[in-house]
């Protein structure tokens, strides 16, 4: 009679264990190679660190779509699923995210200026079910790149500038303003264009006239992801170009970047998740800042368009691209 009871308990607790459901993870991406992100990468090493392992102990969906509307047709059915978490690799996927649901926890990394987009009341206390990391400190950072910009380039003078121009993730104009005072400090002539995409910028640029801008500066957001057609119109025109990325600067053709480490916002994204798949609110965790900016240049780009880089900056640069 024990041995029959003792393998009914062993029977019933094998079918207890077998029928957990596995934490799952959703990671959301907006282009060609979401999954090749460096905070993507960030993440999935974080996650490891941490004890998870995709298929072990979590389910880890990868959701791309080329484009944004595609992504919010295909999100509903994702929602569907009762996902425990989604990570947004951007803003632009968190804004997605957030119109489809209210309730599913959601970790942006990163997201620029979540307070002005909406997604959190306030960085401290983000009061609903959306928190992560940061790509800037405030929107003066912005402003801060295009005179990092400057140092690189001193003798810019005329500056075409794009943001993202898409209704659902439009640049603040908190961040427009912010970028057009540092413009005006520095005598600079800032054009202005929205665009839905790096193709839509580089179009831009080409019908332009020759010598009309000296300088493509950019505000960061995941609509400059695929920055190489940009970056080649920015080549045939001998202009530099500002990269969001190291990535960008290192393969793409971008000639600097002042930005937080991208990877870094991914693993330290994991930490996020493991708090949530733990129990934890997204309303309990607050919106960590970027501690550090790094300034990488491409010396290759320089030299292509024509531009000496003064060489106290390469001696302050944390990477140069040779």
């Amino acid at each position: 009679m024990k041995t029959g009871l003792f393998l009914l308990f062993i029977l019933l607790a094998t079918s207890s264990f077998a029928g957990q459901r596995q934490p799952h993870v959703v990671i959301l991406g907006i282009g060609k190679s979401a999954t090749g992100l460096p905070q993507v990468r960030g993440l999935y090493d974080g996650l490891e660190e941490a004890g998870y392992l995709n298929g072990k102990n979590v389910n880890i969906e990868n959701v791309r779509s080329e484009q944004a509307d595609q992504l919010r047709d295909r999100l509903p059915g994702v929602v569907r699923k009762t996902p425990d978490v989604i990570v947004a690799t951007s803003a632009n996927e968190a804004a997605i995210a957030k119109q489809i649901t209210s309730k599913t926890p959601i970790v942006f990394v990163p997201g620029i200026d979540p307070v002005g987009m909406g997604f959190v009341k306030s960085r401290a206390r983000p009061g609903g079910n959306l928190t992560g990391l940061s790509f800037t400190r405030d929107v003066e950072d912005n402003g801060k790149q295009l005179a990092v910009f400057k140092q690189i380039a001193p003798a810019l003078r005329k500056v075409m500038m794009f943001y993202d121009g898409q209704p659902a993730t439009r640049t603040s104009s908190a961040i427009l303003a912010s970028v057009n005072r540092v413009a005006q400090n520095l005598k600079i002539q800032l054009g202005q264009n929205p665009a839905a995409s790096a193709v839509d910028a580089a179009q831009i640029l080409h019908s332009m006239p020759a010598k009309a801008v000296d300088a493509v500066f950019l505000i960061c957001s995941a609509t400059f992801r695929g920055m190489t057609p940009l970056a080649t119109r920015a080549a045939e025109k001998a202009v530099p170009l500002f990269g969001c990325t190291t990535t960008q600067v290192a393969e793409e053709g971008a000639l600097m970047t002042y930005t937080p480490d991208i990877y870094y916002i991914g693993y330290r994204g994991a930490w996020y998740v493991d708090r949530i798949l733990k129990g934890s609110r997204p309303e309990e965790l607050p919106v960590e800042t970027p501690t550090k900016f790094e300034l990488v240049i491409n010396l290759k780009v320089s030299r292509r368009i024509g531009l000496t880089i003064p060489p106290e900056i390469l001696i302050l640069a944390d990477k140069v691209f040779q």
